[in-house]
């Protein structure tokens, strides 16, 4: 009675055992596809220059809705090659390229470059129009290229040299998204790193682009983070105050040369002398003077003029009636020419023609001399 009591209880601690055990296996199967864990993933990459609080396994979003997570971060110096004739030139779809990031411009060796910051020493930047002008490994910053390159960050004027590298050192994160969202990224999409919340964790967050598919192991292009666009724009009010320091600077030179009494008396004199002349012109007297307040000087000044004028009309009405009768002598002397050459082909076919008996023909035309030593035949005897 004891043992057979005992195989139940036994019985009924495998079923509980087993029936647990297909319980957690549901548990799991449900778990997994709530968290996507069966789906197909690929990988793609994205350049940063700084990812603080970006984490592996940290989520990627598309449009808010996250595809998948981050699987690696590591230090690396890349350099971007590029066409400089057609990188951010026209419109999309019609021949324009976009390979190089926002901040960045296409150099003339083909590699996506970014400017040095600069100085604001004029002395290290050579004035210039164009790259040929500038030394090497310096680009000219005109105003044709501010307009083509407007996210470039360049906080000094136009018309100078700036030097600029080609060689990035960037973090490169390594993203794991789902196959199926493959079909909204695209090369025009930008990734960026963003937080997720008020107060929650970094995640990196991609745009849905229009262009070409992002084929997997591809890069996507980034934007910016928060903190760089901050320091960015901290870099341009500087650049302001330094530009308005240095303008303060030239009106403080202006005012103190203006206290100075010669530099008062110079300017003095010199608006006086053209006073002066202005009055002499006005009372005739000069070279200008007189040209302008003598009348007869004027008349005769016309009528030159017109002379020439009627001397120019003339010479217009000789050349377009020398032209008009060179026309028409061409017009006359063409069938002329015309029929000379319809006679001279017909002179050459009778003198080639191999049926022709003429004497006269075949003296002329006696290519192995046999009618000529007939003839010298003849006269021997």
């Amino acid at each position: 009675m004891a043992r057979r009591s005992e195989q139940s209880r036994n019985q009924l601690v495998g079923l509980i055992v087993i029936i647990s055990g297909l319980a957690s296996l549901v548990g799991l199967v449900v778990f997994s596809q709530g968290k996507n864990l069966w789906k197909e993933r690929v990988s793609i990459t994205a350049d940063f220059r700084q990812v603080s609080g970006l984490r592996e396994g940290s989520a990627v979003q598309i449009e808010g809705m996250e595809i998948g997570t981050v699987v690696k971060r590591e230090f690396v110096w890349v350099d971007y090659p590029c066409d400089p004739q057609t990188e951010d030139r026209g419109r999309f779809g019609q021949g324009r390229t976009d390979d190089c990031d926002r901040t960045m411009f296409c150099a003339a060796e083909g590699r996506c470059a970014e400017l040095e910051s600069y100085s604001f020493n004029k002395d290290l930047h050579a004035p210039c129009e164009e790259d040929s002008q500038c030394g090497q490994g310096e680009v000219c910053v005109t105003q044709e290229m501010r307009r083509r390159y407007r996210g470039v960050l360049w906080t000094g004027g136009t018309g100078i040299c700036d030097g600029f590298t080609t060689d990035h050192s960037r973090i490169r994160v390594t993203l794991s998204v789902f196959q199926d969202s493959m079909m909204h990224i695209r090369d025009d999409s930008r990734a960026a790193i963003s937080q997720n919340g008020v107060l929650g964790d970094q995640i990196v967050q991609i745009s849905v682009g229009r262009g070409e598919p992002i084929q997997p192991d591809g890069r996507i292009q980034t934007t910016p983070s928060m903190s760089e666009t901050i320091d960015a724009v901290k870099e341009k009010v500087d650049g302001g105050f330094v530009k308005v320091e240095e303008a303060i600077g030239g009106i403080a030179e202006l005012a103190a040369a203006m206290g100075d009494g010669e530099t008062v008396k110079n300017i003095q004199d010199r608006l006086a002398a053209g006073d002066e002349n202005l009055r002499n012109t006005a009372a005739g007297k000069g070279m200008v003077g007189a040209m302008l307040n003598d009348e007869d000087l004027l008349r005769s000044f016309g009528s030159s003029l017109r002379g020439v004028q009627d001397g120019a009309a003339d010479l217009d009405h000789f050349l377009a009636k020398g032209q008009k009768a060179l026309t028409k002598f061409d017009d006359s002397m063409q069938p002329l020419v015309d029929d000379g050459r319809k006679k001279m082909a017909a002179i050459s076919n009778a003198l080639h023609d191999p049926y022709n008996v003429n004497v006269s023909t075949r003296l002329l035309y006696d290519s192995q001399g046999k009618m000529l030593k007939s003839v010298q035949d003849t006269s021997a005897t």
